[in-house]
């Protein structure tokens, strides 16, 4: 990670769940929203072309909906809280796609309620 931008590689995509151990960590004291966007409304795109392979991300076991802004709430317990939430890519349809590289660009705030 980087000035709090990562880049990510899903490596070959194929259908189901992309092989990325990838956590979002966070430290709370409080309840806060996690606001999670998508680029490309959760379709990784080849380059400026047309071509697209859609996905969807978990966050934490929640599913998100790329389509659009998702927020995920979390829970107030008293005291410090930290976090290690799961981050999963399911890869939709590959079948009839060009060959190449596709991506996205997914933005995650984390605000205190």
């Amino acid at each position: 990670m980087n000035d709090g931008h990562a880049v990510v590689d899903l490596g070959d995509l194929r259908p189901g769940v992309a092989p990325v151990p990838l956590q979002l960590r966070l430290a709370s004291t409080g309840s806060y929203d996690l606001n999670v966007t998508s680029a490309n409304s959760g379709r990784l795109r080849l380059g400026s072309s047309d071509w697209y392979v859609p996905y969807s991300v978990a966050i934490g076991g929640n599913s998100v909906n790329l389509a659009g802004a998702r927020t995920i709430s979390g829970t107030a317990e008293g005291g410090l809280r930290r976090e290690a939430l799961p981050i999963q890519f399911l890869i939709g349809d590959t079948s009839d796609r060009r060959a190449g590289t596709y991506s996205d660009v997914i933005s995650i705030s984390i605000t205190a309620r």
